[in-house]
């Protein structure tokens, strides 16, 4: 029941009483708490190990993984490198080639004007000569004497465009033939290159025929050597059947890992033979017989 007293605050009347009395013997309570409830390290040390050794391995195959990353990215940037830098040579040498070209042409050019100039120039001093001649005043002779000066230096300014103009068509053949050699080269190379992996797949196909080779001669050896412990096996007189075909299906089974045709080691053949021995050891021993009798004998007809 709730309340008010002269102040107006809530008071309560007839509450509960919610006094906790605390440690309340109880003589017959049973114990709940188990001796192995409770451990002092509740993590093995084996667990303890375990999970050290796999975050290691994490972290050791994280690292690898950085590391090949890293090595992939410098190798890309190595081959954009060189590649770049032989598209810029590629681009310089035909850059040197169109400039040969321009300056031949260019000389030649030049060499066909200055010869066209000694021409005029040598018509212009005949003329000159001939007024001269034939008017016989010191003006005309100045001017015939000056014709022929121009004529002489046009006659060597046409020799030296024309020396020049062979010299830069020289370059320019010579330039070509460099060009041809060097095609002839990077050809020689990759023939000497093909003709080098053509060596290495010969090589490669030996080397995968005589590791066939190889590995049908271990097959056999490990079906001979089967072979011989099952004859083992056969000549134990302190062996009864069932123990003597116990011994013989462990060695049978521990080569048929060996020699499975999904294993690196195996192959179908060398599997087939080991199965012919493993069913003459079986034969031999008398188990095989056994087993057929038994089924031969639940088949019969009734």
């Amino acid at each position: 029941m709730v309340n008010l007293n002269n102040s107006g605050n809530v008071i309560m009347t007839q509450a509960p009483n919610l006094d906790f009395v605390p440690n309340v013997e109880m003589p017959n309570a049973p114990n709940l708490v188990r001796p192995n409830t409770v451990r002092p390290n509740t993590v093995r040390p084996n667990t303890v190990r375990q999970l050290r050794a796999r975050a290691e391995f994490h972290a050791r195959m994280a690292n690898l993984e950085a590391k090949i990353r890293a090595e992939e990215k410098a190798r890309e940037r190595a081959i954009k490198n060189a590649v770049k830098k032989a598209a810029a040579k590629k681009a310089e040498e035909k850059a040197r080639e169109k400039a040969i070209k321009n300056a031949a042409k260019k000389a030649e050019e030049n060499a066909r004007r200055e010869a066209v100039n000694r021409s005029k120039a040598e018509a212009t001093a005949a003329k000159a000569a001939a007024r001269a001649k034939r008017e016989k005043s010191n003006r005309n002779i100045a001017a015939a004497k000056k014709a022929a000066e121009n004529a002489k230096k046009a006659v060597e300014k046409a020799k030296k465009a024309a020396e020049n103009a062979e010299k830069a068509k020289k370059a320019a053949e010579n330039a070509e033939k460099a060009k041809k050699a060097k095609k002839a080269a990077e050809n020689a190379e990759k023939a000497k290159k093909a003709k080098k992996a053509v060596e290495n797949a010969e090589k490669a196909k030996k080397a995968a025929e005589n590791a066939k080779k190889a590995k049908k001669l271990a097959a056999n050896a490990i079906v001979k050597n089967v072979d011989n412990k099952f004859k083992e096996i056969q000549t134990k007189t302190n062996l009864s059947k069932t123990e003597k075909n116990k011994e013989g299906t462990k060695v049978y089974r521990k080569a048929s890992l060996k020699l499975h045709p999904q294993r690196p080691g195996g192959s179908e053949e060398s599997f087939k033979k080991l199965g012919s021995i493993y069913s003459n050891f079986q034969t031999k021993i008398g188990t095989k017989v056994r087993v057929e009798q038994e089924l031969s004998n639940e088949n019969r007809p009734r």
